[in-house]
C-alpha cells in the first residue's frame, strides 16, 4: 500500500470516528428533558416569578410523549410532543381532591397547569429545566434526581 492510501485510509477512519462520537454526543443530549424528576422552583403567574406555596410541591416527569406528576394538591398527567426545543403539552388531567391548606393551593395548581399546557419552549441547562411561553419563562424546575 501507498503512503497516499494509507493517508486516505486514515482521513476515512477518522471522519468515521469522528461522526461516532458526535452521534453519540447527540443521543446522550436528546433526553435531557426525560429522565429526572423536576421541580419547580419558580413560577411566572403574573410577569414575576415568585417560589411555589410553601407546603406543596410541584413536579413533571417526562417520558415517552407523557408528562405527569404532582400540581400540588392532585396528580396530573398530560400528553406531550417535542420538535427541536418547540414543546407542546396537551390538556391535563388529573385526580379531584380538594386541598384547603396550605392556603392557595388550588389557585396555584389551577394557575400551574394552564401554565404547563401555554409552554411553547423548553431548554434544559444543567440541572435546570425552563418551559417558557412567548418568549417569557412561566415554570423553572430543579432536576430532583
Amino acid at each position: 500500500m501507498h503512503q497516499e492510501d494509507w493517508i486516505k485510509y486514515g482521513a476515512i477512519a477518522l471522519a468515521v470516528v469522528g461522526f461516532g462520537v458526535l452521534m453519540a454526543y447527540a443521543i446522550s443530549n436528546s433526553g435531557d428533558l426525560e429522565g429526572p424528576t423536576w421541580v419547580v422552583t419558580e413560577i411566572n403567574t403574573d410577569g414575576s416569578a415568585t417560589a411555589p406555596v410553601e407546603g406543596t410541591q410541584l413536579t413533571a416527569t417526562f417520558e415517552d410523549g407523557q408528562v405527569a406528576g404532582s400540581a400540588g394538591c392532585n396528580n396530573y398527567f398530560a400528553s406531550y410532543a417535542t420538535d427541536g426545543d418547540a414543546i407542546e403539552i396537551g390538556p391535563a388531567g388529573s385526580t379531584l381532591m380538594f386541598c384547603e391548606q396550605p392556603e392557595g393551593t388550588m389557585d396555584q395548581e389551577q394557575a400551574y397547569l394552564a401554565l404547563l399546557q401555554s409552554a411553547d419552549t423548553w431548554d434544559v441547562s444543567g440541572d435546570t429545566l425552563t418551559l417558557s411561553s412567548g418568549g417569557t419563562v412561566v415554570l423553572t424546575y430543579a432536576d430532583q434526581s
